[in-house]
C-alpha cells in the first residue's frame, strides 16, 4: 500500500513539475549545452516542461537531465553531450512544446570543430591520417597540401563525426559549444504537428502509451519503488 502511495505521488509530481518550473523566473540560470535546434536559453527554460521525451528517444544517450548542481532553473532540462550526438534529429521530432524547433538537419548548428595541430597525426607528420576529412558529410573539413586537415567554420554543424573518428588519445579534434545556433519562439507557441521538411524518423518513436509506461517504470526504479 505504501509503495502504491509513493507511486501515485511520483505520478502527480511528474505531471505538475512542468508547471512548477515554468512559474519561476528564468533569468540568471546557467546556460547549458542543449539539444539541436533549441530555443534561445530563456525561452527554452520557459517552454521545456521536463517531460523527458527527448531524453528517452535519443538512441545514443546523448541527452541527460540536468541535476540540482546545474541550478534550480535547469533541473530536469535536457543537457547535450556532443561527443555522443549523431544528429539523428529524433529529439527535434519528439518535442511536444516547441522548446526544440522543427528545423531540418542542415539548418542545425551545435558547435564548431577545432583541430589541435600539436597532436594531430597529419600536422605532426606522424601519419597521413585523413579520417576526420572522410568522416565529415558537410564538407566542413579541407586538406592543405592533400594531408593537413582544417575546419571550415560555416558548414560545420558540430555533429562530432570527426571527433569520433579521430584515432589519437586524447582526441586531436574536439567540438566547442560556442556560436551555437539558437532559435526564437514562434508566434504560435506550441508546435502541434511536425513539418514535412523534417523527413521520416530514423528511429520510429514508441506510441505514447508505451513511452509513458517506460517513463513511469524508470521513475519507480529511480525512487526504488520497484526493483530492477
Amino acid at each position: 500500500m505504501q509503495s502504491r502511495r509513493n507511486f501515485l505521488k511520483i505520478l502527480v509530481s511528474g505531471v505538475a513539475s512542468g508547471a512548477v518550473f515554468t512559474a519561476f523566473k528564468v533569468s540568471g540560470a546557467t546556460a547549458l549545452p542543449r539539444p539541436p535546434a533549441s530555443l534561445v536559453e530563456e525561452a527554452f527554460l520557459k517552454y521545456c516542461t521536463r517531460c523527458y521525451r527527448c531524453i528517452d528517444i535519443c538512441p545514443v544517450q546523448a541527452l541527460s537531465p540536468a541535476s540540482i548542481f546545474d541550478g534550480i532553473m535547469n533541473l530536469g532540462t535536457p543537457v547535450l553531450d556532443w561527443r555522443k550526438c549523431i544528429l539523428c534529429m529524433e529529439c527535434v521530432r519528439t518535442c511536444p512544446t516547441g522548446a526544440i524547433q522543427k528545423v531540418p538537419e542542415d539548418e542545425v548548428d551545435i558547435g564548431n570543430a577545432v583541430i589541435n595541430r600539436e597532436t594531430c597525426l597529419s600536422w605532426t607528420n606522424q601519419d597521413n591520417c585523413t579520417l576526420c576529412f572522410r568522416a565529415c558529410k558537410y564538407d566542413a573539413i579541407e586538406l592543405i597540401d592533400g594531408k593537413n586537415p582544417v575546419v571550415i567554420e560555416d558548414p560545420c554543424t558540430g555533429c562530432g563525426a570527426c571527433y569520433r573518428r579521430c584515432p589519437t588519445d586524447p582526441k586531436s579534434i574536439v567540438v566547442h559549444y560556442e556560436k551555437v545556433r539558437r532559435y526564437e519562439p514562434t508566434p504560435r507557441g506550441f508546435t502541434v504537428r511536425l513539418e514535412d521538411r523534417l523527413g521520416p524518423p530514423r528511429f520510429p518513436p514508441d506510441p505514447f502509451s508505451t513511452w509513458f509506461q517506460k517513463r513511469i517504470s524508470q521513475l519507480a526504479r529511480r525512487y526504488r519503488i520497484i526493483g530492477d
